[in-house]
């Protein structure tokens, strides 16, 4: 998905294998989409896009949900291509009906029900999948990923539906009050000197933070923020933090 209708124009997220999306514009090749997951917007070319019918699109939507844990999988294509689908990817039904060519000897049993409650351990559990994978903005997959997409992949496969951007996340959620009453799976943000929210990362033990900064990685949580001790100084100041679970 990327910014404007170019090319040239910076990519600000991805849809992952199995996600929909609503079409709001066209422009020659290009197709402005919303995704039905959370609401991101952003341009697609026309070659990516496979229209769906009202009745099929009902059925779809309305068809349990499956999502891939495993960071990779290999769907075999026709008789030797493969495609690659990374963690979150989608699976319904559906799916072997729309693409019969493409879907052979596909690895349902890669895929998990959605947890009908947010789960914290699946929470952490999946973030320490991603340690090392690269920071890539707007990524969404072991390819490159960015701070918020991997928080939100993270969450998804652990029962929670967050937005896209660090800044719609922060919204998300209930209060923390104070850094010693953070759990594993509860989310700290991060803001710039003009205090917009601008980093996001997963608390995954008293102290220690799972994020996207360079790459995927685990550093130590205080008062003041996110340090790093190979560069040895702060990078991140922290606002506040966040939980997913009813309180």
């Amino acid at each position: 998905m990327r910014a404007l209708a170019s090319d040239k124009s910076e990519m600000v997220s991805q849809v992952l294998f199995g996600e929909t999306y609503k079409v709001l514009d066209v422009k020659v090749k290009w197709l402005l989409i919303q995704l039905h997951s959370d609401g991101y917007e952003g341009w697609i070319d026309s070659l990516q896009h496979h229209p769906l019918s009202e009745e099929t699109w009902l059925t779809y939507r309305d068809e349990p949900e499956m999502v891939l844990t495993s960071m990779t999988e290999n769907i075999l294509i026709a008789t030797s291509s493969k495609l690659m689908l990374s963690y979150g990817s989608i699976f319904k039904e559906t799916l072997l009906k729309l693409f019969p060519d493409l879907i052979k000897n596909f690895p349902i049993k890669e895929f998990e029900p959605i947890p009908s409650h947010f789960n914290a351990d699946k929470m952490t559990a999946a973030a320490k999948k991603w340690e090392g994978t690269s920071y890539l903005w707007g990524g969404k997959t072991v390819l490159g990923v960015d701070c918020s997409g991997f928080v939100q992949l993270c969450a998804k496969t652990a029962g929670y539906q967050l937005f896209r951007d660090a800044s719609q996340q922060a919204g998300q959620g209930e209060i923390v009050d104070f850094l010693e009453q953070a759990e594993p799976g509860d989310l700290a943000f991060f803001d710039n000197d003009e205090g917009q929210i601008i980093h996001v990362g997963i608390i995954i033990s008293p102290g220690n933070i799972i994020h996207a900064s360079g790459s995927v990685r685990t550093d130590t949580l205080d008062h003041h923020g996110i340090y790093n001790k190979g560069l040895n100084k702060y990078t991140h100041k922290l606002r506040l933090i966040k939980t997913l679970k009813s309180l």
